[in-house]
């Protein structure tokens, strides 16, 4: 039996742990990449102050891995005292919800093909009706023009 599992507080025994290897709080959150409070609030048994789900767990484990405990052991002793809705550690989850997934039906594929050829559509019109700046060979020139002058009728 390991003495984690039998100290009467968990968050006092890594704290114990942690100062006896000789590191601050500070070293403990530089070298596991975690805040200064979130570290604290695991040794002050503030487990809502601590994120959920599996990284709850994974701070656990780092917190455990700095100080020279088995992580794994750990982990353990801390989901006893502080279960989550997670599975245990190894164990294969099941599905996330009761709602079974529709497959893909002909709606979303005749939703698709619809939103598609609108697409087409209007990329077509747009290249036909789009005003496009004139050619210089088309530009009226000025001699055209003076061909083109009305004269007076007598």
């Amino acid at each position: 039996m390991d003495w984690l599992e039998t100290a009467d507080d968990f968050g006092q025994a890594l704290r114990t742990t942690r100062e006896s290897v000789g590191r601050s709080l500070r070293e403990m959150a530089d070298a596991t990449k975690l805040g200064v409070p979130t570290l604290e609030a695991l040794e002050r048994n503030q487990i809502d102050r601590l994120p959920r789900g599996i990284f709850r767990r994974a701070v656990v484990r780092a917190y455990a891995r700095e100080v020279g405990l088995d992580p794994e052991n750990a982990l353990r002793v801390f989901l006893a005292r502080h279960p989550d809705d997670l599975p245990p550690p190894g164990v294969a989850q099941g599905p996330v919800s009761d709602v079974p997934v529709r497959p893909r039906g002909w709606t979303s594929v005749i939703a698709t093909g619809l939103v598609i050829g609108l697409v087409v559509a209007l990329a077509i019109a747009a290249y036909l009706f789009w005003p496009r700046p004139l050619a210089a060979s088309d530009a009226a020139r000025p001699s055209d023009l003076r061909s083109v002058a009305v004269r007076p009728t007598p």
